[in-house]
This record gives structure tokens, sequence and C-alpha cells, in this order.
């Protein structure tokens, strides 16, 4: 049952919020009509154009196959249709399949894993999401209209909220080209105010919310009672009982959301806080090892079983097959499993292939999916080592959950080590998209623990009895304006790793611009850099490298901040002015401002935060 404590919508006109959960192998619709003064409810769309005859599905392929001019011929439900498949041979098209891989970061990619399918006709990511994000909206608009009316649908469409979902390890730059992708498809309009209609959140956060609001208990039973006469209860004080509820969350146990998908495992552990809210408790993790996974690492087999046989063409019929039947309803590593691909006529006992069907042992399907355990398993481990409150309960959610070796493998190494594994009875497959509504009007993660250090790349004043100042001489410089010697390559730090961060909570530090005329202070520019390596304190940048990383650029307009002049020891006039750079990370998505003084008093200034390739997110 969802969440009977929800509050009342408190918008002041009505509203429509669409949720979208565009994922690796499936994708899936929630919506919630916002009615002022009334609790909303949470509804997936569960009837999508070409498959009206299944009902009650809320999942459809993420897939879209594109004709040789490069229109969409046949999208998500439609690719369902009988005899797609030979359509799609004949009149040449091509598919999209997996796209959504296609946006995770660099840093993700796996080294000697299964090549992502590339992207048809030449298409941009950006282009297919935009493609699969306008066939959402389009089913969405089809399922409001025919269940509530057209003449409500018509009255909200122009003031559209909409919630997508992402992986935990995606961020701005991802998030930047989701946004982009909804423009480009006519959702919102390319203003701030249309930018604002679109809001992220990720996949761990929305499942948490998932299992909130359909009242799974995530608390861990408590600790048996004594026996013996029952305790005469005690009356405490309102101060007396804040006090017992803020020690008993202290001592409390933390519970971990694992989201199994098709392309990723999302981790995340939290900690519920007296005021009913929850908080991270240790870093997320994002791993590449969803289902999607497992089907590569099988076409991998096929294809080196069958090289240089005449069964060599049908590996991907073999993949198909297998991604569809058998990866689902693999159970046990001690029975063979057979795969129909080809004419009851064909036979090749050397390749174990009979009557057209090809055997695979057991272990070899257990293989497939060793990886994908392993990650989820170590993931639990280091979760548990990092978090602040012991972590007693594990919940697994998304597709992939729903294979029973996969929960059996995992409940199978994590329950001895005294932690719960369970999963939701039903819907796992709708958790995200729900879930990202529930984000939306139930806000109930109330700070997030940071990735990474955070900062920007400084000059700094040159210690010459510094050893190592003394040691990097090759990166000193004259200031032009100052005249004073600087070292170029510090690092200053705006937020350590692993800070709890609470969702409005700002970081600044502040800074010196100074140079030689008052038109070069009038904007501002510097890029966010994100350190993820073992130095507790950096300081340099070349102390470690590998581990810094452009997150993004922040560029702002500090015109309005008043310039000082300033006379350096030749006599020559410069000019500076001093102001801080605002960072707010407990959201979804990275905020930035400037602030500066104006007559004593703190002024601030929206600043943009700007992402690779140039697209600015809303700030």
């Amino acid at each position: 049952m969802e969440n009977a404590g929800r509050k009342e919508y408190e918008g002041t006109t009505r509203r429509l919020l669409l949720a979208f959960d565009i994922g690796t192998t499936f994708s899936g619709i929630s919506y919630s009509i916002l009615d002022p003064g009334k609790v909303p409810e949470i509804r997936p769309v569960t009837r999508y154009p070409s498959q009206e005859q299944v009902g009650g599905d809320s999942k459809i392929p993420t897939v879209i196959y594109y004709n040789k001019h490069g229109k969409p011929e046949a999208i998500g439900a439609e690719t369902l249709k009988e005899g797609i498949e030979a359509d799609a041979e004949e009149e040449e098209w091509q598919v999209a399949r997996w796209f959504k891989l296609h946006l995770r970061p660099k840093s993700a990619v796996v080294a000697g894993e299964e090549p992502v399918p590339p992207l048809p006709c030449k298409k941009t990511v950006t282009e297919v999401f935009t493609d699969f994000m306008v066939y959402l909206h389009n089913c969405a608009k089809t399922y409001i209209t025919e269940t509530h009316g057209a003449p409500l649908y018509a009255s909200l469409s122009k003031d559209i909220i909409y919630v997508l979902t992402h992986p935990n390890g995606w961020a701005g730059p991802q998030q930047t080209a989701m946004r982009q992708a909804a423009i480009n498809g006519g959702l919102v309009p390319n203003t701030v105010e249309g930018k604002a209609r679109v809001m992220f959140v990720t996949e761990g956060e929305a499942s948490l919310h998932f299992c909130l609001s359909n009242g799974l208990d995530l608390a861990v039973a408590k600790d048996e009672e004594e026996e013996g006469p029952p305790k005469k209860k005690v009356k405490l004080t309102k101060a007396a009982k804040a006090k017992a509820d803020a020690n008993k969350a202290k001592e409390g146990n933390g519970v971990l959301i694992v989201d199994a998908g098709g392309g990723t495992i999302d981790v995340t552990s939290y900690s519920q806080q007296p005021d009913g809210s929850y908080t991270e408790i240790a870093i997320p993790e994002c791993d590449f090892q969803g289902s999607a996974y497992v089907t590569m690492r099988a076409k991998k087999w096929f294809t080196n079983l069958l090289k240089a046989t005449r069964f060599e063409p049908d590996v991907e019929t073999l993949t198909q097959r297998f991604d569809r039947s058998t990866k689902h309803v693999f159970r046990k590593e001690d029975e063979p499993h057979h795969i129909q691909f080809a004419s009851i006529r064909e036979k090749e006992p050397a390749l174990k292939i009979r009557s057209g069907r090809l055997t695979m042992e057991g272990t070899e399907v257990a293989s497939f999916f060793k990886p994908s355990v392993d990650c989820i398993v170590n993931a639990v481990k280091k979760q548990s080592a990092a978090a602040r409150v012991p972590i007693r309960s594990v919940f697994l959610v998304g597709g992939f959950s729903a294979s029973p070796w996969l929960f059996n493998q995992v409940q199978a190494a994590i329950e001895p080590l005294g932690i719960t594994v369970s999963r939701p009875d039903s819907h796992v497959n709708k958790a995200v998209s729900n879930g990202a509504v529930s984000f939306f009007l139930d806000s109930l993660v109330s700070s997030r623990v940071s990735r990474a250090t955070y900062g920007m790349e400084v000059d700094v004043d040159y210690d010459s009895t510094d050893r190592e100042h003394m040691k990097r001489g090759r990166s000193v410089y004259i200031h032009p304006s100052t005249g004073v010697p600087m070292l170029s390559g510090g690092f200053s730090a705006i937020l350590d790793k692993g800070v709890e961060v609470k969702t409005t909570q700002e970081f600044q530090r502040g800074y010196l611009l100074r140079r030689q005329t008052r038109e070069s202070l009038k904007t501002y520019s510097s890029e966010i850099l994100a350190y993820t390596g073992d130095l507790p304190n950096p300081q340099l940048v070349d102390e470690d490298p590998d581990n810094f990383a452009a997150v993004c650029k922040v560029e702002a307009d500090t015109s309005a901040v008043t310039p000082s002049v300033r006379e350096n020891a030749a006599g020559e006039t410069y000019y500076e002015i001093r102001f801080s750079v605002v960072l707010l990370f407990g959201l979804t998505e990275l905020k930035a401002q400037v602030a500066y003084e104006e007559n004593g008093v703190e002024k601030r200034g929206p600043a943009a935060v700007v992402f690779a390739g140039g697209a600015s997110a809303f700030a």
C-alpha cells in the first residue's frame, strides 16, 4: 500500500508530474496529478501503444528501430510487435539497443569488456535520448488522456514537471545531456524556467523512496526482549524523549538498497533519523555490472564456441534467446540448459548441438553471472565497512533482482555476515519510476555523502622555505599585476570527501582576483576539480595527478563587485576583487553562486555550472 503519511500538495495550482526511468534494457513511466490541498497518488503507466493486448505491464524495452534515413520506425512497446525483426531485416532498419551506456562516464568503462553496441545512423547519444523521451512523453499523454480525460491533460500540458532518473555514478555532464534531450524534444522550452522543470534523482535514491512509499519495513528487527514480567512504562518529559530518540538513532542500524538494473548495480546505504528522514551513511557505489553485462559475456562465449563453424552467423540469435529466456529462468548450476536456435535437422555433437538446440552446462551460465554477483557482494561489504552505523538489512530492487540465481547467490554470501537480504514481492520493475515521483513528493533524504574532495586549482604565494614549493621551481612565475612570485598548481578544497551534506547546506571558499585592468575583472571562470585519491589533505594538483579530474566549470558575472585599486612595488596600478564561490552539493544536482560584499552587505549572483561540451546546467 502506498505511503499513507504523505502530505497534502501545498502548491497553489494543479500540475502534472511525470517521471521517466530510462533504463538500459527496460523503461517505465510514473505520474502524479498534483491537486492543491489533496494528498497526491503515484500511478504507473501500464498501457502503451502497440501493447494494449498485454495489459498491466509497466515496463517496455529501451529499443529504437531507425530506417535508412535516420527516422524512428518503432520505439519501445512497438518493437514487441510480431514480425518486427523480419521487417527490420527486410527494410534494412538499424537498431539502437543499450544506448544508455553510451552516456556513461569514461571512467566507468571496464577494461576488456564486450563493446557496447554502436549507435545507428551516425546518431549521437543525445539524439537517441531525444527520440526516446518524445516517445515516452507521447505514451504518457495517451494514457493520461484515456484514463483521466482529454480536458484534464490539456489543462496541465503546458507546465509539466519532469523527474528523470540516472545511475548513482552519473553527475553533471550526464544530467546536462538528458536535459538537453528534453529541450530538443520540445518537452520544455530552452529557458531558465523551462530547464527548472527538469529534475534529477539517482536510481539508488529513487529505489529507497519506492520501498518507503510502498510500506516496506526497512527497519531491522529489534533485539529479542528479555524473558520475564512486563516492564513498567515510564513517562518521559519531552526533552528526555528527544534525547532518547537521538540516542536510538545513533545506535540504530542502516539499510542498504541495491538497485540491480540492466546496465548498473547502484548501491546506497541509509539510516533513519528521529524526524523520519533518511541520511546517506556511506559514499554510494555504481558499477556497470547489470543484466546486460551477463548477456555480453554469454555473447562472447557463443562467439568463441562457434567461430569458424557454419553456425557462426547464429551467434546473434543465440544471444537474443539467452537474453530473453535462459538468463531469467536460470536457477541451478548442476542442470544443463538448452537453447533452440536452428532447424531440428541441424546437429553437431562436438559443439553439443542436437536437433537445432545448443546445450550449455549450468556452470557456464553461472560464470556469466559471477562478476555481477561478486560486484554486489563486494559493494555490500565495502558499504558496511565505510558506513557510520551498522548495516543489518539489504533490499534488492530493479529488474535484475528478479533473477532467482542472482538473488540466491547474493543472499548466500551476505546473510552469514549477519545481514538480512530481501526483495519486494512485486513491482520491482517500476520501482525507480514510482520512486522518482515519491522523491519529488516526499523528499525523504535529508543529507547525502560527498563522493570526492571538490575544489579548484589556484595559484599560491611562493614560499622559498617550503620544501614542496622549492621542488616545483619550474612552476614559479612573477604575477604580472603585483610583481610577487607565485606558484601555480595549488589546490583549494571547498568540500572534503565523505562529508555528510545537508540538502540546503552551502560550501564556500573566498578568492582574490588581481588584474591590470578593470575590464578583465568583470567575468570569472574556473574549473571545479574532484579528487578521488587517498591523500587526506591534497595541497598541490601534481601530488596525485591521476586522481584529479575536472568536474565542470563555474562561470559568473562579477561586474557588480566593486574593485579595489592597488599599487605594486614598481608603482604600477592594478585592480583586485574579493568574492566567494558558493556550491550546493546536497541536492541531486550541483548548483553554484557567487557571493560578495557591497557596503558591508552580502550580495549573491548566479553562476553557470558548465560541463564538458559547453552545455550549461541551470543554476
